[in-house]
């Protein structure tokens, strides 16, 4: 006996069967396969915490040795984390004190800090290795772990400078937004075009980037309503470690998009379609740099 819900089942499967011939189709079906190789989930979870544990240290070390006028160093922090005023009081008493961090910080930390937070560029240059499936670059090129990092650090303080900058005035609505599309389309466009050791040719490489950075501007977008809440939600029912959960949970989303974008532009660039022809430009068939590459074997890194 046939029911409502196998009747629906042979419907959607003859549906898909249609479509699937279309180059929409295919495209749809070229993105849906890569993003289950590449473990989308497991990827954006590893990444958010690397950018956790890498970026926090910087954070304080350099909220550590930046002049403050009298503030304290947890007042310091929570501007440039731009927490709500609600929940600062929170970090403000869960940070010791600053002759106690500044003692406890010298030279040697802050080389350590420095190194360790390389771990995150590590972690993207592997997810760029695997969606574009290029050879590992030798270690002689360990130059690049921290290109991408100064990169990325410098596109994050600029855009929240820019914030603090804007705060009050009439374009403080339009102007942050259009730094943070430039600089991340110029972020996400390098950061992955040097994590590669270039083998990827730059059209591809752009159109991900200004792909990731409007995808990233939505976030924004959308969390300047979700994070507050959660923030001081967080912060109410368990102080320090509420922050630290909704941050975590934060960077989750930010890092599954970057790899999500990665993922399905990557699948864009490799459509033998219009839409490929385009992206990898008038007159290319590959997306590498040199014509003779050839993807390696999709395979765990």
């Amino acid at each position: 006996m046939t029911t409502t819900t196998d009747r629906w089942r042979s419907w959607g499967l003859r549906r898909w069967a249609q479509v699937r011939r279309t180059s929409v189709g295919r495209l749809l079906e070229d993105c849906a396969l890569a993003l289950a190789r590449i473990e989308l989930f497991d990827r954006a979870m590893t990444l958010a915490a690397q950018a956790f544990t890498s970026i926090v240290p910087i954070m304080l070390v350099t909220a550590t040795l930046h002049p403050r006028d009298g503030g304290s160093l947890g007042s310091a922090l929570a501007e440039s984390l731009d927490l709500p005023q609600s929940v600062r009081s929170t970090l403000q008493a869960s940070i010791p004190s600053d002759a106690t961090v500044e003692s406890g910080i010298g030279v040697f930390g802050v080389v350590v800090a420095i190194v360790s937070a390389t771990s995150f560029s590590r972690a993207l240059e592997r997810i760029y290795l695997r969606i574009w499936q290029v050879p590992r670059p030798s270690l002689r090129s360990w130059w690049r772990w921290f290109a991408a990092l100064i990169a990325i650090l410098l596109a994050v303080g600029l855009i929240g400078l820019t914030r603090r900058a804007s705060r009050g005035e009439v374009w403080s609505g339009w102007l942050p937004l259009l730094v943070q599309l430039v600089l991340w389309t110029a972020v996400w466009t390098f950061a992955p075009w040097v994590l590669v050791q270039r083998e990827v040719r730059w059209r591809p490489l752009l159109f991900s980037g200004v792909a990731t950075s409007v995808c990233l501007a939505g976030l924004t977008l959308a969390g300047s309503v979700y994070l507050p809440i959660v923030l001081v939600r967080g912060a109410r029912e368990f102080g320090v470690l509420g922050l630290v959960f909704s941050y975590i949970s934060w960077l989750f989303a930010i890092a599954f998009v970057v790899i999500g974008v990665a993922v399905i532009a990557r699948a864009c660039a490799q459509d033998p379609g219009p839409l490929g022809r385009w992206v990898r430009g008038r007159g290319h068939a590959s997306v590498f740099s040199d014509p003779e590459t050839v993807a390696e074997p999709d395979r765990r890194r």
